[in-house]
């Protein structure tokens, strides 16, 4: 989770939970917990992993016996646990109710021809269970209704919403490619969606449209693509940061793993604390004209005090990393991560 550096008989390093400028987290192998001498937490690594993961005491202690490789006897789960298990199934009934839509139904064939089109092949698809949400507005309400699943429990996870005028609810994404997110254990937790080009709420809707705010799901402190990304990123050193989904999605798709892209949100804080839970390095990929802007200015006050290595790619003009995957393949994508500069160095080379 962390990057700690021996300290005499304990490890120190930054402290997590808030927002730390000097190694004010100490580790003791000798008694077994952490404490943060700044910010006052402290406990065992199930709290920590509580803590840190937002999970239950059941959630960490199951996440931490598997890792172990310990089979735990199973006991009843407490009410927070057994919330928690509610709202993740029932993304993952929705989630595979919009990837049925994708694959098979005739009103998903826009959809379908869009991901082509960009290059999309379909077990990339099938593996990150992309989808569509038809445009008709009760579509998985409707569905909702015959499967008996709780419309409040829809309406927690901000996939349906209550009208504002008459009875009953309507969906929130409508018309849209269906792209789930996923937590660092693999668990779908909301969606971005994307707008059809061919749509016609496309005039007057947002290009993209993330879930709101839930119990699982925060856009301020998720990353697309983590929970393929992180393991791929332990062993590269690095990860890189891209903006859109079909971005990160081209990327793993042709095997450049240590890649994430943000929710339409700008980096923040909560973003850096994520990523450097994974590496130590992270490479931020700009346009040629984005690059030398406010982006590479707000990110290095961002990351100043954080102990991550900030590194800044530029692609070549009038490109996205998925242009450029698809153009000229995935070396010339790699060597545009190995080019990458120290953010700082980047800054001053483009000083008069």
């Amino acid at each position: 989770y962390l990057a700690l550096r021996p300290a005499g008989g304990t490890y120190k390093g930054l402290c997590p939970f808030h927002n730390d400028s000097r190694p004010s987290f100490d580790v003791d192998p000798r008694r077994q917990r952490y404490r943060c001498w700044s910010c006052g937490k402290y406990g065992d690594v199930l709290s920590f992993v509580q803590e840190y993961d937002k999970v239950s005491f059941p959630e960490a202690l199951e996440l931490l016996a598997r890792r172990a490789g310990i089979t735990l006897d199973k006991q009843d789960p407490s009410p927070q646990a057994q919330t928690r298990a509610l709202l993740l199934d029932v993304v993952r009934w929705a989630a595979r109710q919009f990837h049925e839509c994708l694959l098979d139904d005739p009103q998903a064939e826009a959809a379908r021809k869009y991901l082509g089109e960009r290059g999309l092949t379909g077990e990339t698809v099938r593996k990150y269970g992309l989808g569509y949400a038809p445009a008709s507005g009760n579509w998985l309400v409707g569905k909702a209704e015959a499967a008996g699943v709780s419309e409040e429990l829809l309406e927690t996870v901000g996939l349906i919403a209550k009208r504002e005028h008459g009875p009953g609810h309507y969906d929130r994404f409508r018309d849209r490619i269906q792209f789930p997110i996923r937590n660092v254990q693999g668990h779908p937790v909301g969606f971005g969606g994307r707008i059809l080009p061919s749509s016609p709420l496309a005039a007057r809707a947002p290009k993209y449209y993330n879930s709101c705010e839930t119990p699982l799901f925060s856009k301020s402190d998720s990353l697309y693509g983590i929970d393929t990304a992180r393991n791929a990123a332990a062993s590269a050193g690095y990860l890189a940061v891209v903006e859109g989904y079909t971005d990160a999605l081209m990327a793993h798709q042709m095997g450049v793993l240590p890649v994430v892209a943000t929710m339409g949100t700008a980096l923040n804080a909560r973003h850096v604390r994520q990523l450097r839970r994974f590496a130590p390095r992270v490479v931020l990929v700009f346009d040629a004209d984005e690059g030398g802007d406010t982006g590479v200015d707000r990110a290095l006050a961002l990351f100043v005090g954080h102990e991550v290595d900030l590194a800044v790619a530029t692609l070549p003009g009038g490109l996205d990393p998925c242009d450029l995957l698809l153009a000229q393949g995935a070396d010339a994508f790699r060597a545009v991560l190995d080019g990458a500069v120290d953010a700082l160095e980047f800054k001053l080379n483009r000083v008069p």
